[in-house]
């Protein structure tokens, strides 16, 4: 048994997608990215502040990397209601985002213990790993440029893995003529284009206009522009707009409830320090104040345990912002 068959007995058991390819398709990806952006395809200020954080290959910290592994590993949509004077609000949070670092480190803990030989290294890989998952086959391209798996639909987390050289595993070289799929139901279909609030999907060209994603700009520390339009969803980060409507979806998005809930406390604190990335000068106190408020620590402490907490600024930036509509 190959350890590719090894890798694909444990993916199947957990629900895992999974494909294995050489370490040449790292350089592959990395390649056709730079191409797109100096073209234009790829806006250059998005590039600049979202594709060059990635280590690809360089500070690996395994020896001799040989082999990528890639896993679509399922992930819901969560609910996490929040109370707003007397009203108990739902607010939902994408697949991903929960426990998203968490993830890796618990698959990689996992795939060591029960699927590779002790004497094999692995790491967790930095690099573009949407791109990465199409290229190598695992999931395609739906027309929101969003990744689908087939059972899974969108509701999943891509996790990419580096492999060391010990034992073959029978993976296939990478091509770098592979051409990166779209579902064939995106063809004939305009659902999300017609849902997305900002216009970002595109009917002209493949790639959507990332820099105008509602998605972007909801992770972001930047003001969200004023000519932002909304999604109807009241996401705490990211946005549902377009998955929500997929056909591709009907069916196999999951929605679990969070075990979190928040009290009017404590939604009131957040959205104090979420003010923070808005407030420069009078009122900036306040907010620090607020992040000693026993509410906040409270909220921070459910976000902890969500895996959540570097992003609560922007989280509550985010309600204060939907609330105010």
């Amino acid at each position: 048994m190959t350890l590719e068959d090894r890798l694909r007995d444990w993916g199947a058991a957990r629900g895992y997608g999974l494909a294995v390819a050489d370490i040449g398709v790292v350089e592959t990806v990395r390649r056709k990215l730079e191409e797109r952006r100096a073209s234009g395809m790829i806006d250059a200020g998005f590039f600049e502040e979202n594709l060059t954080k990635f280590r690809y290959l360089e500070g690996a910290s395994i020896t001799g990397p040989a082999w990528v592994v890639m896993l679509a590993v399922p992930s819901p949509i969560s609910v996490l209601p929040v109370t707003i004077g007397s009203r108990t609000i739902d607010t939902l949070i994408p697949p991903t985002y929960v426990r998203y670092n968490a993830t890796f480190e618990d698959v990689l803990a996992d795939m060591k213990a029960n699927a590779l030989p002790t004497d094999v290294e692995a790491a967790v890989l930095k690099a573009p790993l949407k791109s990465l998952a199409v290229h190598m086959g695992l999931v395609v391209y739906g027309r929101n440029n969003i990744t689908y798996r087939p059972g899974l639909g969108s509701g999943h987390q891509l996790c990419g893995y580096l492999v060391g050289t010990t034992l073959g595993t029978g993976a296939r070289p990478s091509d770098p003529r592979r051409p990166e799929t779209m579902l064939e139901r995106c063809l004939n279909c305009r659902a999300c284009l017609r849902a997305c609030p900002t216009g970002a999907i595109r009917e002209d060209r493949f790639l959507i206009a990332a820099e105008r994603c509602f998605t972007l700009h909801s992770e972001s520390h930047k003001p969200i522009p004023a000519w932002v339009r909304p999604p109807r969803s009241i996401c705490l980060i990211g946005c549902m707009a377009c998955q929500q409507v997929c056909p591709e979806n009907q069916g196999r998005l999951k929605l679990v409830r969070s075990g979190m809930e928040f009290t009017a406390e404590e939604t009131e604190a957040v959205i104090a320090v979420g003010r923070g990335l808005t407030l420069n000068g009078p009122g900036a106190g306040d907010v620090a104040k607020a992040r000693t408020n026993p509410a906040f620590v409270s909220a921070r402490t459910k976000f902890d345990d969500l895996g959540m907490s570097e992003d609560i600024e922007v989280m509550g930036r985010n309600l204060g912002y939907f609330l105010s509509l």
